[in-house]
């Protein structure tokens, strides 16, 4: 690690270097993929100082997902979240996520297993989705097996990521999905462990990242314009010709003039001066 934060946590500075560091076309989905993580993660690191640990969990969250998922529309379910954590794991040579995080959280790590405001089963029970009277035993049971994992040293890591992800995910549902007061009183504790484990474990999971690109590339969810392949380059600039006919078509002056500025609104992100110029003569037509 270049440079750290304290408490050993690699800095965004360093996350970034090593991702401007990255080379070659193959590393060029990783490279965006980071590049939006770490945005967001700065994001939630400012929130984090303002004391606002609703909006620091979710920028925190946005950020995991932009390296967990590789499809913006499907965000990080539980199997790709487990899928990630295995893979992170086994990169993990140094164990630099037990030594840096659970080490110095595990208090935090336990008070959200044994959190049942995070426990989905208890909230399946509650609202009958699935009859679970016995929830109270599960929960008791999970909060036994968070103890032996801890006490399992860095052999534990998988296994105790595995739960704190199961309860940060619930959170992640309340917060995103409209379950939960910004700011409620009722919350408080679980928002702000969860955003303290968020804001320690993503800078450590990215530095893993950014060390292993061949074990993490893939896809990416919505690339930007210029990594457009030449086919959707191609289709987009058909369509936008067709709807730049479509508008000799529209009576209404005013929307005439909105679609206008939609089909200026295209041309800035296509960056393709050439085409823009044949656009705007079918315009002026």
């Amino acid at each position: 690690m270049n440079s750290e934060t304290s408490g050993g946590i690699p800095s965004l500075e360093s996350l970034r270097a090593k991702n401007e560091g990255l080379r070659g076309n193959d590393k060029a989905n990783l490279k965006i993929r980071m590049h939006r993580a770490l945005s967001w993660t700065e994001r939630g690191q400012k929130e984090m100082e303002r004391n606002d640990p609703d909006a620091a969990f979710i920028f925190h969250w946005i950020g995991f997902d932009a390296i967990c998922s590789s499809r913006y529309r499907h965000q990080a379910s539980k199997d790709k979240i487990e899928k990630f954590l295995g893979k992170a794991v086994a990169e993990d040579r140094d164990s630099s996520i037990y030594n840096l995080v659970i080490v110095s959280e595990s208090k935090t790590i336990l008070n959200l297993a044994a959190n049942a405001y995070v426990f989905k089963r208890f909230w399946n029970h509650y609202y009958k989705k699935a009859d679970s009277p016995d929830w109270a035993d599960s929960l008791i049971g999970c909060v036994n097996q968070t103890i032996r994992h801890l006490e399992r040293g860095k052999h534990g890591t998988l296994s105790t990521l595995k739960i704190l992800f199961g309860r940060l995910t619930e959170l992640r549902n309340q917060l995103v999905h409209g379950g939960a007061t910004w700011e409620g009183y009722v919350n408080r504790d679980q928002v702000r462990d969860g955003a303290k484990m968020m804001s320690r474990l993503l800078p450590v999971f990215l530095d893993l990242v950014v060390d292993n690109p061949n074990k993490f590339n893939s896809d990416i969810g919505s690339p930007p314009p210029d990594m457009d392949s030449w086919r959707i380059k191609a289709e987009h600039n058909d369509y936008v010709c067709r709807l730049a006919g479509m508008t000799t078509d529209v009576t209404n002056g005013e929307y005439r003039e909105y679609l206008r500025e939609a089909i200026e609104r295209e041309l800035e992100v296509n960056e393709d001066q050439e085409f823009a110029v044949c656009v705007r003569d079918i315009l002026d037509r």
